[in-house]
């Protein structure tokens, strides 16, 4: 990415956390955050190497985010031709899937004074998120004696004790969102299990909410005698509708051509900015399905109006928000 920065005419830097980062316009003051994040949910051993189906471009991670990262290249070379009179940083972050607890994105605004921040994706053209959704991520641990299936029947199981605690900590977090992401646990189909892990999400649109709600799912958890960790926790926050950010999202959108969005909810980069009281909002650049699955796929024709909506907003940016 740095390499694809600097082919495009700017002087990108790779910090500590993984970012790759590249500032145009002057060099001090706070600047406007344009960001696209790298990670995918998938491992290694997935080929992610995109095809073309006719208007179709398809591959894992294609409108999650790596759209959004080209876009971020293609904007680079647009303000590497001029001038911007205020500073625009662009960002492609690490750590935004997964249990990456936006670090990539806190990382950036630990280092750069942001006065607003974009979120780029490539799903969800019809929709900016203007809001964000706060979750926690927990990780609860059972262990047991293990032993074998029949000469030791009677001994527990570390997977029935995890697979206990998490209905109660399913009923303990209703009417809320909870999701059993991933569990594991265990040595063989004859072994009672010594050991067993689960990977643990909940979210809500209010962050006081969602805390009461974690703490009563550790509680039913310990009560299993599940052990919990803390692995994560976005936070939540909006954007007041009549800030000049959400107004010039609106305007750009209608520059394009795209008609008004819908003003939506979600979980992205802009929640790390949000939640430090930075003006923040997520626009996107095409229509898809399939996000998180091996058969994800983009719609290449509403591409170029996506993308027209991303050069004004960025345009705006750089030349600064009236009236922050």
């Amino acid at each position: 990415m740095a390499g694809l920065l600097r082919a495009a005419g700017a002087d990108p830097a790779i910090d500590a956390t993984g970012n790759v980062m590249a500032r145009f316009g002057p060099p001090d003051g706070p600047a406007a955050v344009v960001a696209a994040h790298l990670d995918t949910v998938f491992g290694p051993e997935v080929d992610v190497t995109p095809a073309r189906d006719g208007d179709v471009l398809r591959g894992p991670g294609i409108g999650d985010d790596s759209l959004a990262v080209a876009a971020l290249v293609h904007t680079a070379r647009r303000l590497a031709a001029r001038a911007p009179a205020h500073p625009v940083v662009l960002a492609a972050t690490v750590g935004e899937e997964g249990l990456g607890d936006l670090r990539g994105a806190r990382a950036v605004l630990d280092a750069v004074g942001c006065d607003a921040f974009v979120a780029l994706e490539g799903h969800g053209i019809e929709s900016i998120q203007t809001a964000g959704i706060a979750s926690a991520r927990l990780i609860a641990s059972a262990t047991g004696p293990g032993g074998h299936s029949w000469g030791d029947r009677g001994t527990p199981s570390a997977v029935h004790v995890l697979v206990e605690a998490l209905r109660d900590a399913i009923d303990a977090a209703a009417p809320g969102h909870v999701n059993v992401g991933v569990v594991r646990g265990g040595t063989s189909i004859n072994t009672i299990a010594a050991s067993a892990q689960a990977e643990i999400d909940l979210r809500d649109a209010d962050d006081a909410a969602l805390d009461r709600r974690r703490d009563a799912v550790e509680a039913a958890l310990r009560r299993r005698g599940v052990e919990v960790e803390r692995v994560g926790r976005r936070p939540g926050g909006a954007t007041r509708a009549d800030h000049p950010l959400l107004v010039a999202a609106r305007a750009a959108r209608a520059f394009a051509g795209l008609p008004a969005a819908e003003e939506t909810a979600s979980s992205t980069d802009a929640n790390a900015a949000m939640g430090r009281g930075i003006p923040a909002v997520c626009v996107s650049l095409t229509h898809g399905e399939g996000a998180h699955t091996l058969d994800e796929r983009v719609e290449l024709a509403p591409l170029a109006a996506g993308l027209a909506s991303v050069e004004a907003l960025t345009d705006t940016l750089a030349a600064g928000l009236s009236g922050r």
